[in-house]
């Protein structure tokens, strides 16, 4: 089985960001399907006031998918994938993938930008160039 696997982005009250991927069949590709799945998982975190749009989840890739996966599309019709929970601040000297997690949580226009060809001092730079905005 294949499935589709939409990255989201979702900023909490308190100013922090959970990233979660939403994942379903590859055969799902209406937006507003992965929305209510998206939806029912935040009503389950109690995360109700949030508004999901193309530039908090979109569609990132096809794959393969386990067991585990599996079993949730075939009961529920999607599964979620948690990944981390990003701070509102950076911390005092944040590693470069914390820097990058920063930028994709709390800049739209840097949410889904590839940054493997930019150096540290580069991010650096973005994040000091946002702040003095």
């Amino acid at each position: 089985m294949k499935v589709a696997v939409w990255d989201t982005y979702v900023k909490k009250q308190d100013g922090n960001v959970i990233h979660f991927d939403v994942v379903v069949p590859d055969y799902i590709t209406d937006f507003r399907v992965v929305y209510k799945f998206a939806g029912e998982y935040l009503k389950s975190r109690n995360l109700t006031e949030v508004e999901l749009n193309t530039k908090n989840c979109q569609f990132c890739h096809i794959e393969s998918i386990t067991d585990t996966i599996k079993n949730d599309i075939e009961s529920k019709g999607f599964h979620i994938i948690e990944m981390e929970e990003i701070r509102s601040q950076l911390p005092h000297n944040p590693t470069r993938r914390e820097m990058i997690l920063y930028l994709r949580a709390h800049c739209e226009n840097y949410r889904y930008a590839d940054f493997r060809e930019k150096s540290e001092e580069e991010i650096r730079q973005i994040i000091q160039k946002l702040i003095n905005e």
